[in-house]
């Protein structure tokens, strides 16, 4: 499928699809504790960012990774300044500074390789969040330099971001025990 096919069909459906390699792939459904973590982390960022020259996005903010030609969408993410629009395609970000995946049985694997080495190469981004669920833990990488990016995990306590801000994992978890029962 090319680039114009797939705009084309996606603003013709309900579904959400990444275009991989020329393939298109149907974005699996999110659980209710998927969603309750996504809303959480965004609001969170939202709230810290308010005022700034950060724009926080949802999960309907197609993202475009040039470098790899992969059309996606993450759980959410933040831009710094304006926002830069693939010229073909009035949905799909080009330049995100931070974006983050919630992980699920289904697509962890995917978030954690192939899809982080492809944000990865987008030259704008300067922190990727794998937030696992219901488990809390939350991988953070930071671009340091260049190609080179620092990892580390969480389980507990409070991450720095390089936006100036921080996220409690406790306020991404906050009411997740309730979506289980």
């Amino acid at each position: 499928m090319t680039p114009a096919e797939y705009f084309d069909f996606e603003a013709r459906t309900s579904e959400k699809h990444e275009l991989r390699d020329g393939e298109l792939v149907a974005m699996i459904r999110a659980r209710s504790s998927h969603n309750l973590v996504a809303t959480n982390t965004l609001g969170a960022l939202a709230a810290q960012l308010r005022g700034r020259p950060y724009k926080p996005f949802n999960s309907d903010q197609r993202i475009h990774v040039p470098q790899t030609s992969l059309y996606t969408y993450a759980d959410g993410g933040v831009v710094h300044g304006r926002w830069q629009i693939h010229p073909d395609d009035e949905m799909s970000l080009l330049n995100p500074v931070l974006l983050f995946e919630v992980l699920s049985t289904s697509t962890a694997e995917y978030d954690r390789g192939a899809k982080l080495e492809h944000y990865k190469a987008i030259a704008s981004l300067r922190e990727v969040l794998l937030i696992a669920q219901p488990e809390r833990r939350v991988e953070h990488y930071r671009r340091i330099e260049g190609d080179r990016w620092l990892a580390a995990t969480f389980t507990a306590g409070t991450i720095e971001l390089a936006l100036g801000t921080t996220l409690d994992l406790t306020d991404l978890y906050d009411q997740i025990e309730s979506t289980l029962e």
